[in-house]
């Protein structure tokens, strides 16, 4: 009977291994949205450590005309940086909302969409013109 049994149980065991290797991938729609937290400016793709800095445009002002086009409003200074986040959670024309994800308030997600893809990729160049 141990015979018998031994084969089962290490079957059973194994299996367990198989089916929760499956389970540590990454899910797929963790970049289905973005992050903005408002704390330290950051923009992120969903729950990803992907993260473009806002304070970034600081330096580059004249890199954000597409953002400028696309939401039909100025970011305006002297914080840059939270006047783009003001753009990025509340947008002129109401065209998306944004929903603040925890008690602080510090994290709202946005939603995937020609405007948010605007920021995102100015935001990259931006990066890239200053550090490359």
């Amino acid at each position: 009977m141990k015979q018998l049994l031994l084969p089962a149980a290490a079957a059973l065991l194994l299996g367990g291994c198989v089916n929760l290797s499956g389970a540590l991938k990454e899910d797929p729609t963790a970049d289905q949205f973005y992050v903005l937290d408002t704390r330290y400016f950051q923009f992120c793709k969903g729950e990803t450590r992907r993260c473009q800095e806002l304070t970034s445009i600081v330096s580059v002002r004249y890199k954000l005309g597409p953002i400028e086009e696309t939401y039909g409003e100025r970011i305006k200074g002297p914080n840059y940086p939270a006047s783009l986040a003001k753009l990025i959670l509340t947008p002129p024309d109401g065209s998306y909302s944004s929903e603040a994800v925890d008690a602080e308030r510090r994290y709202y997600r946005v939603p995937v969409n020609s405007k948010t893809d605007t920021v995102w990729n100015t935001l990259e160049a931006a990066y890239g013109s200053i550090y490359q």
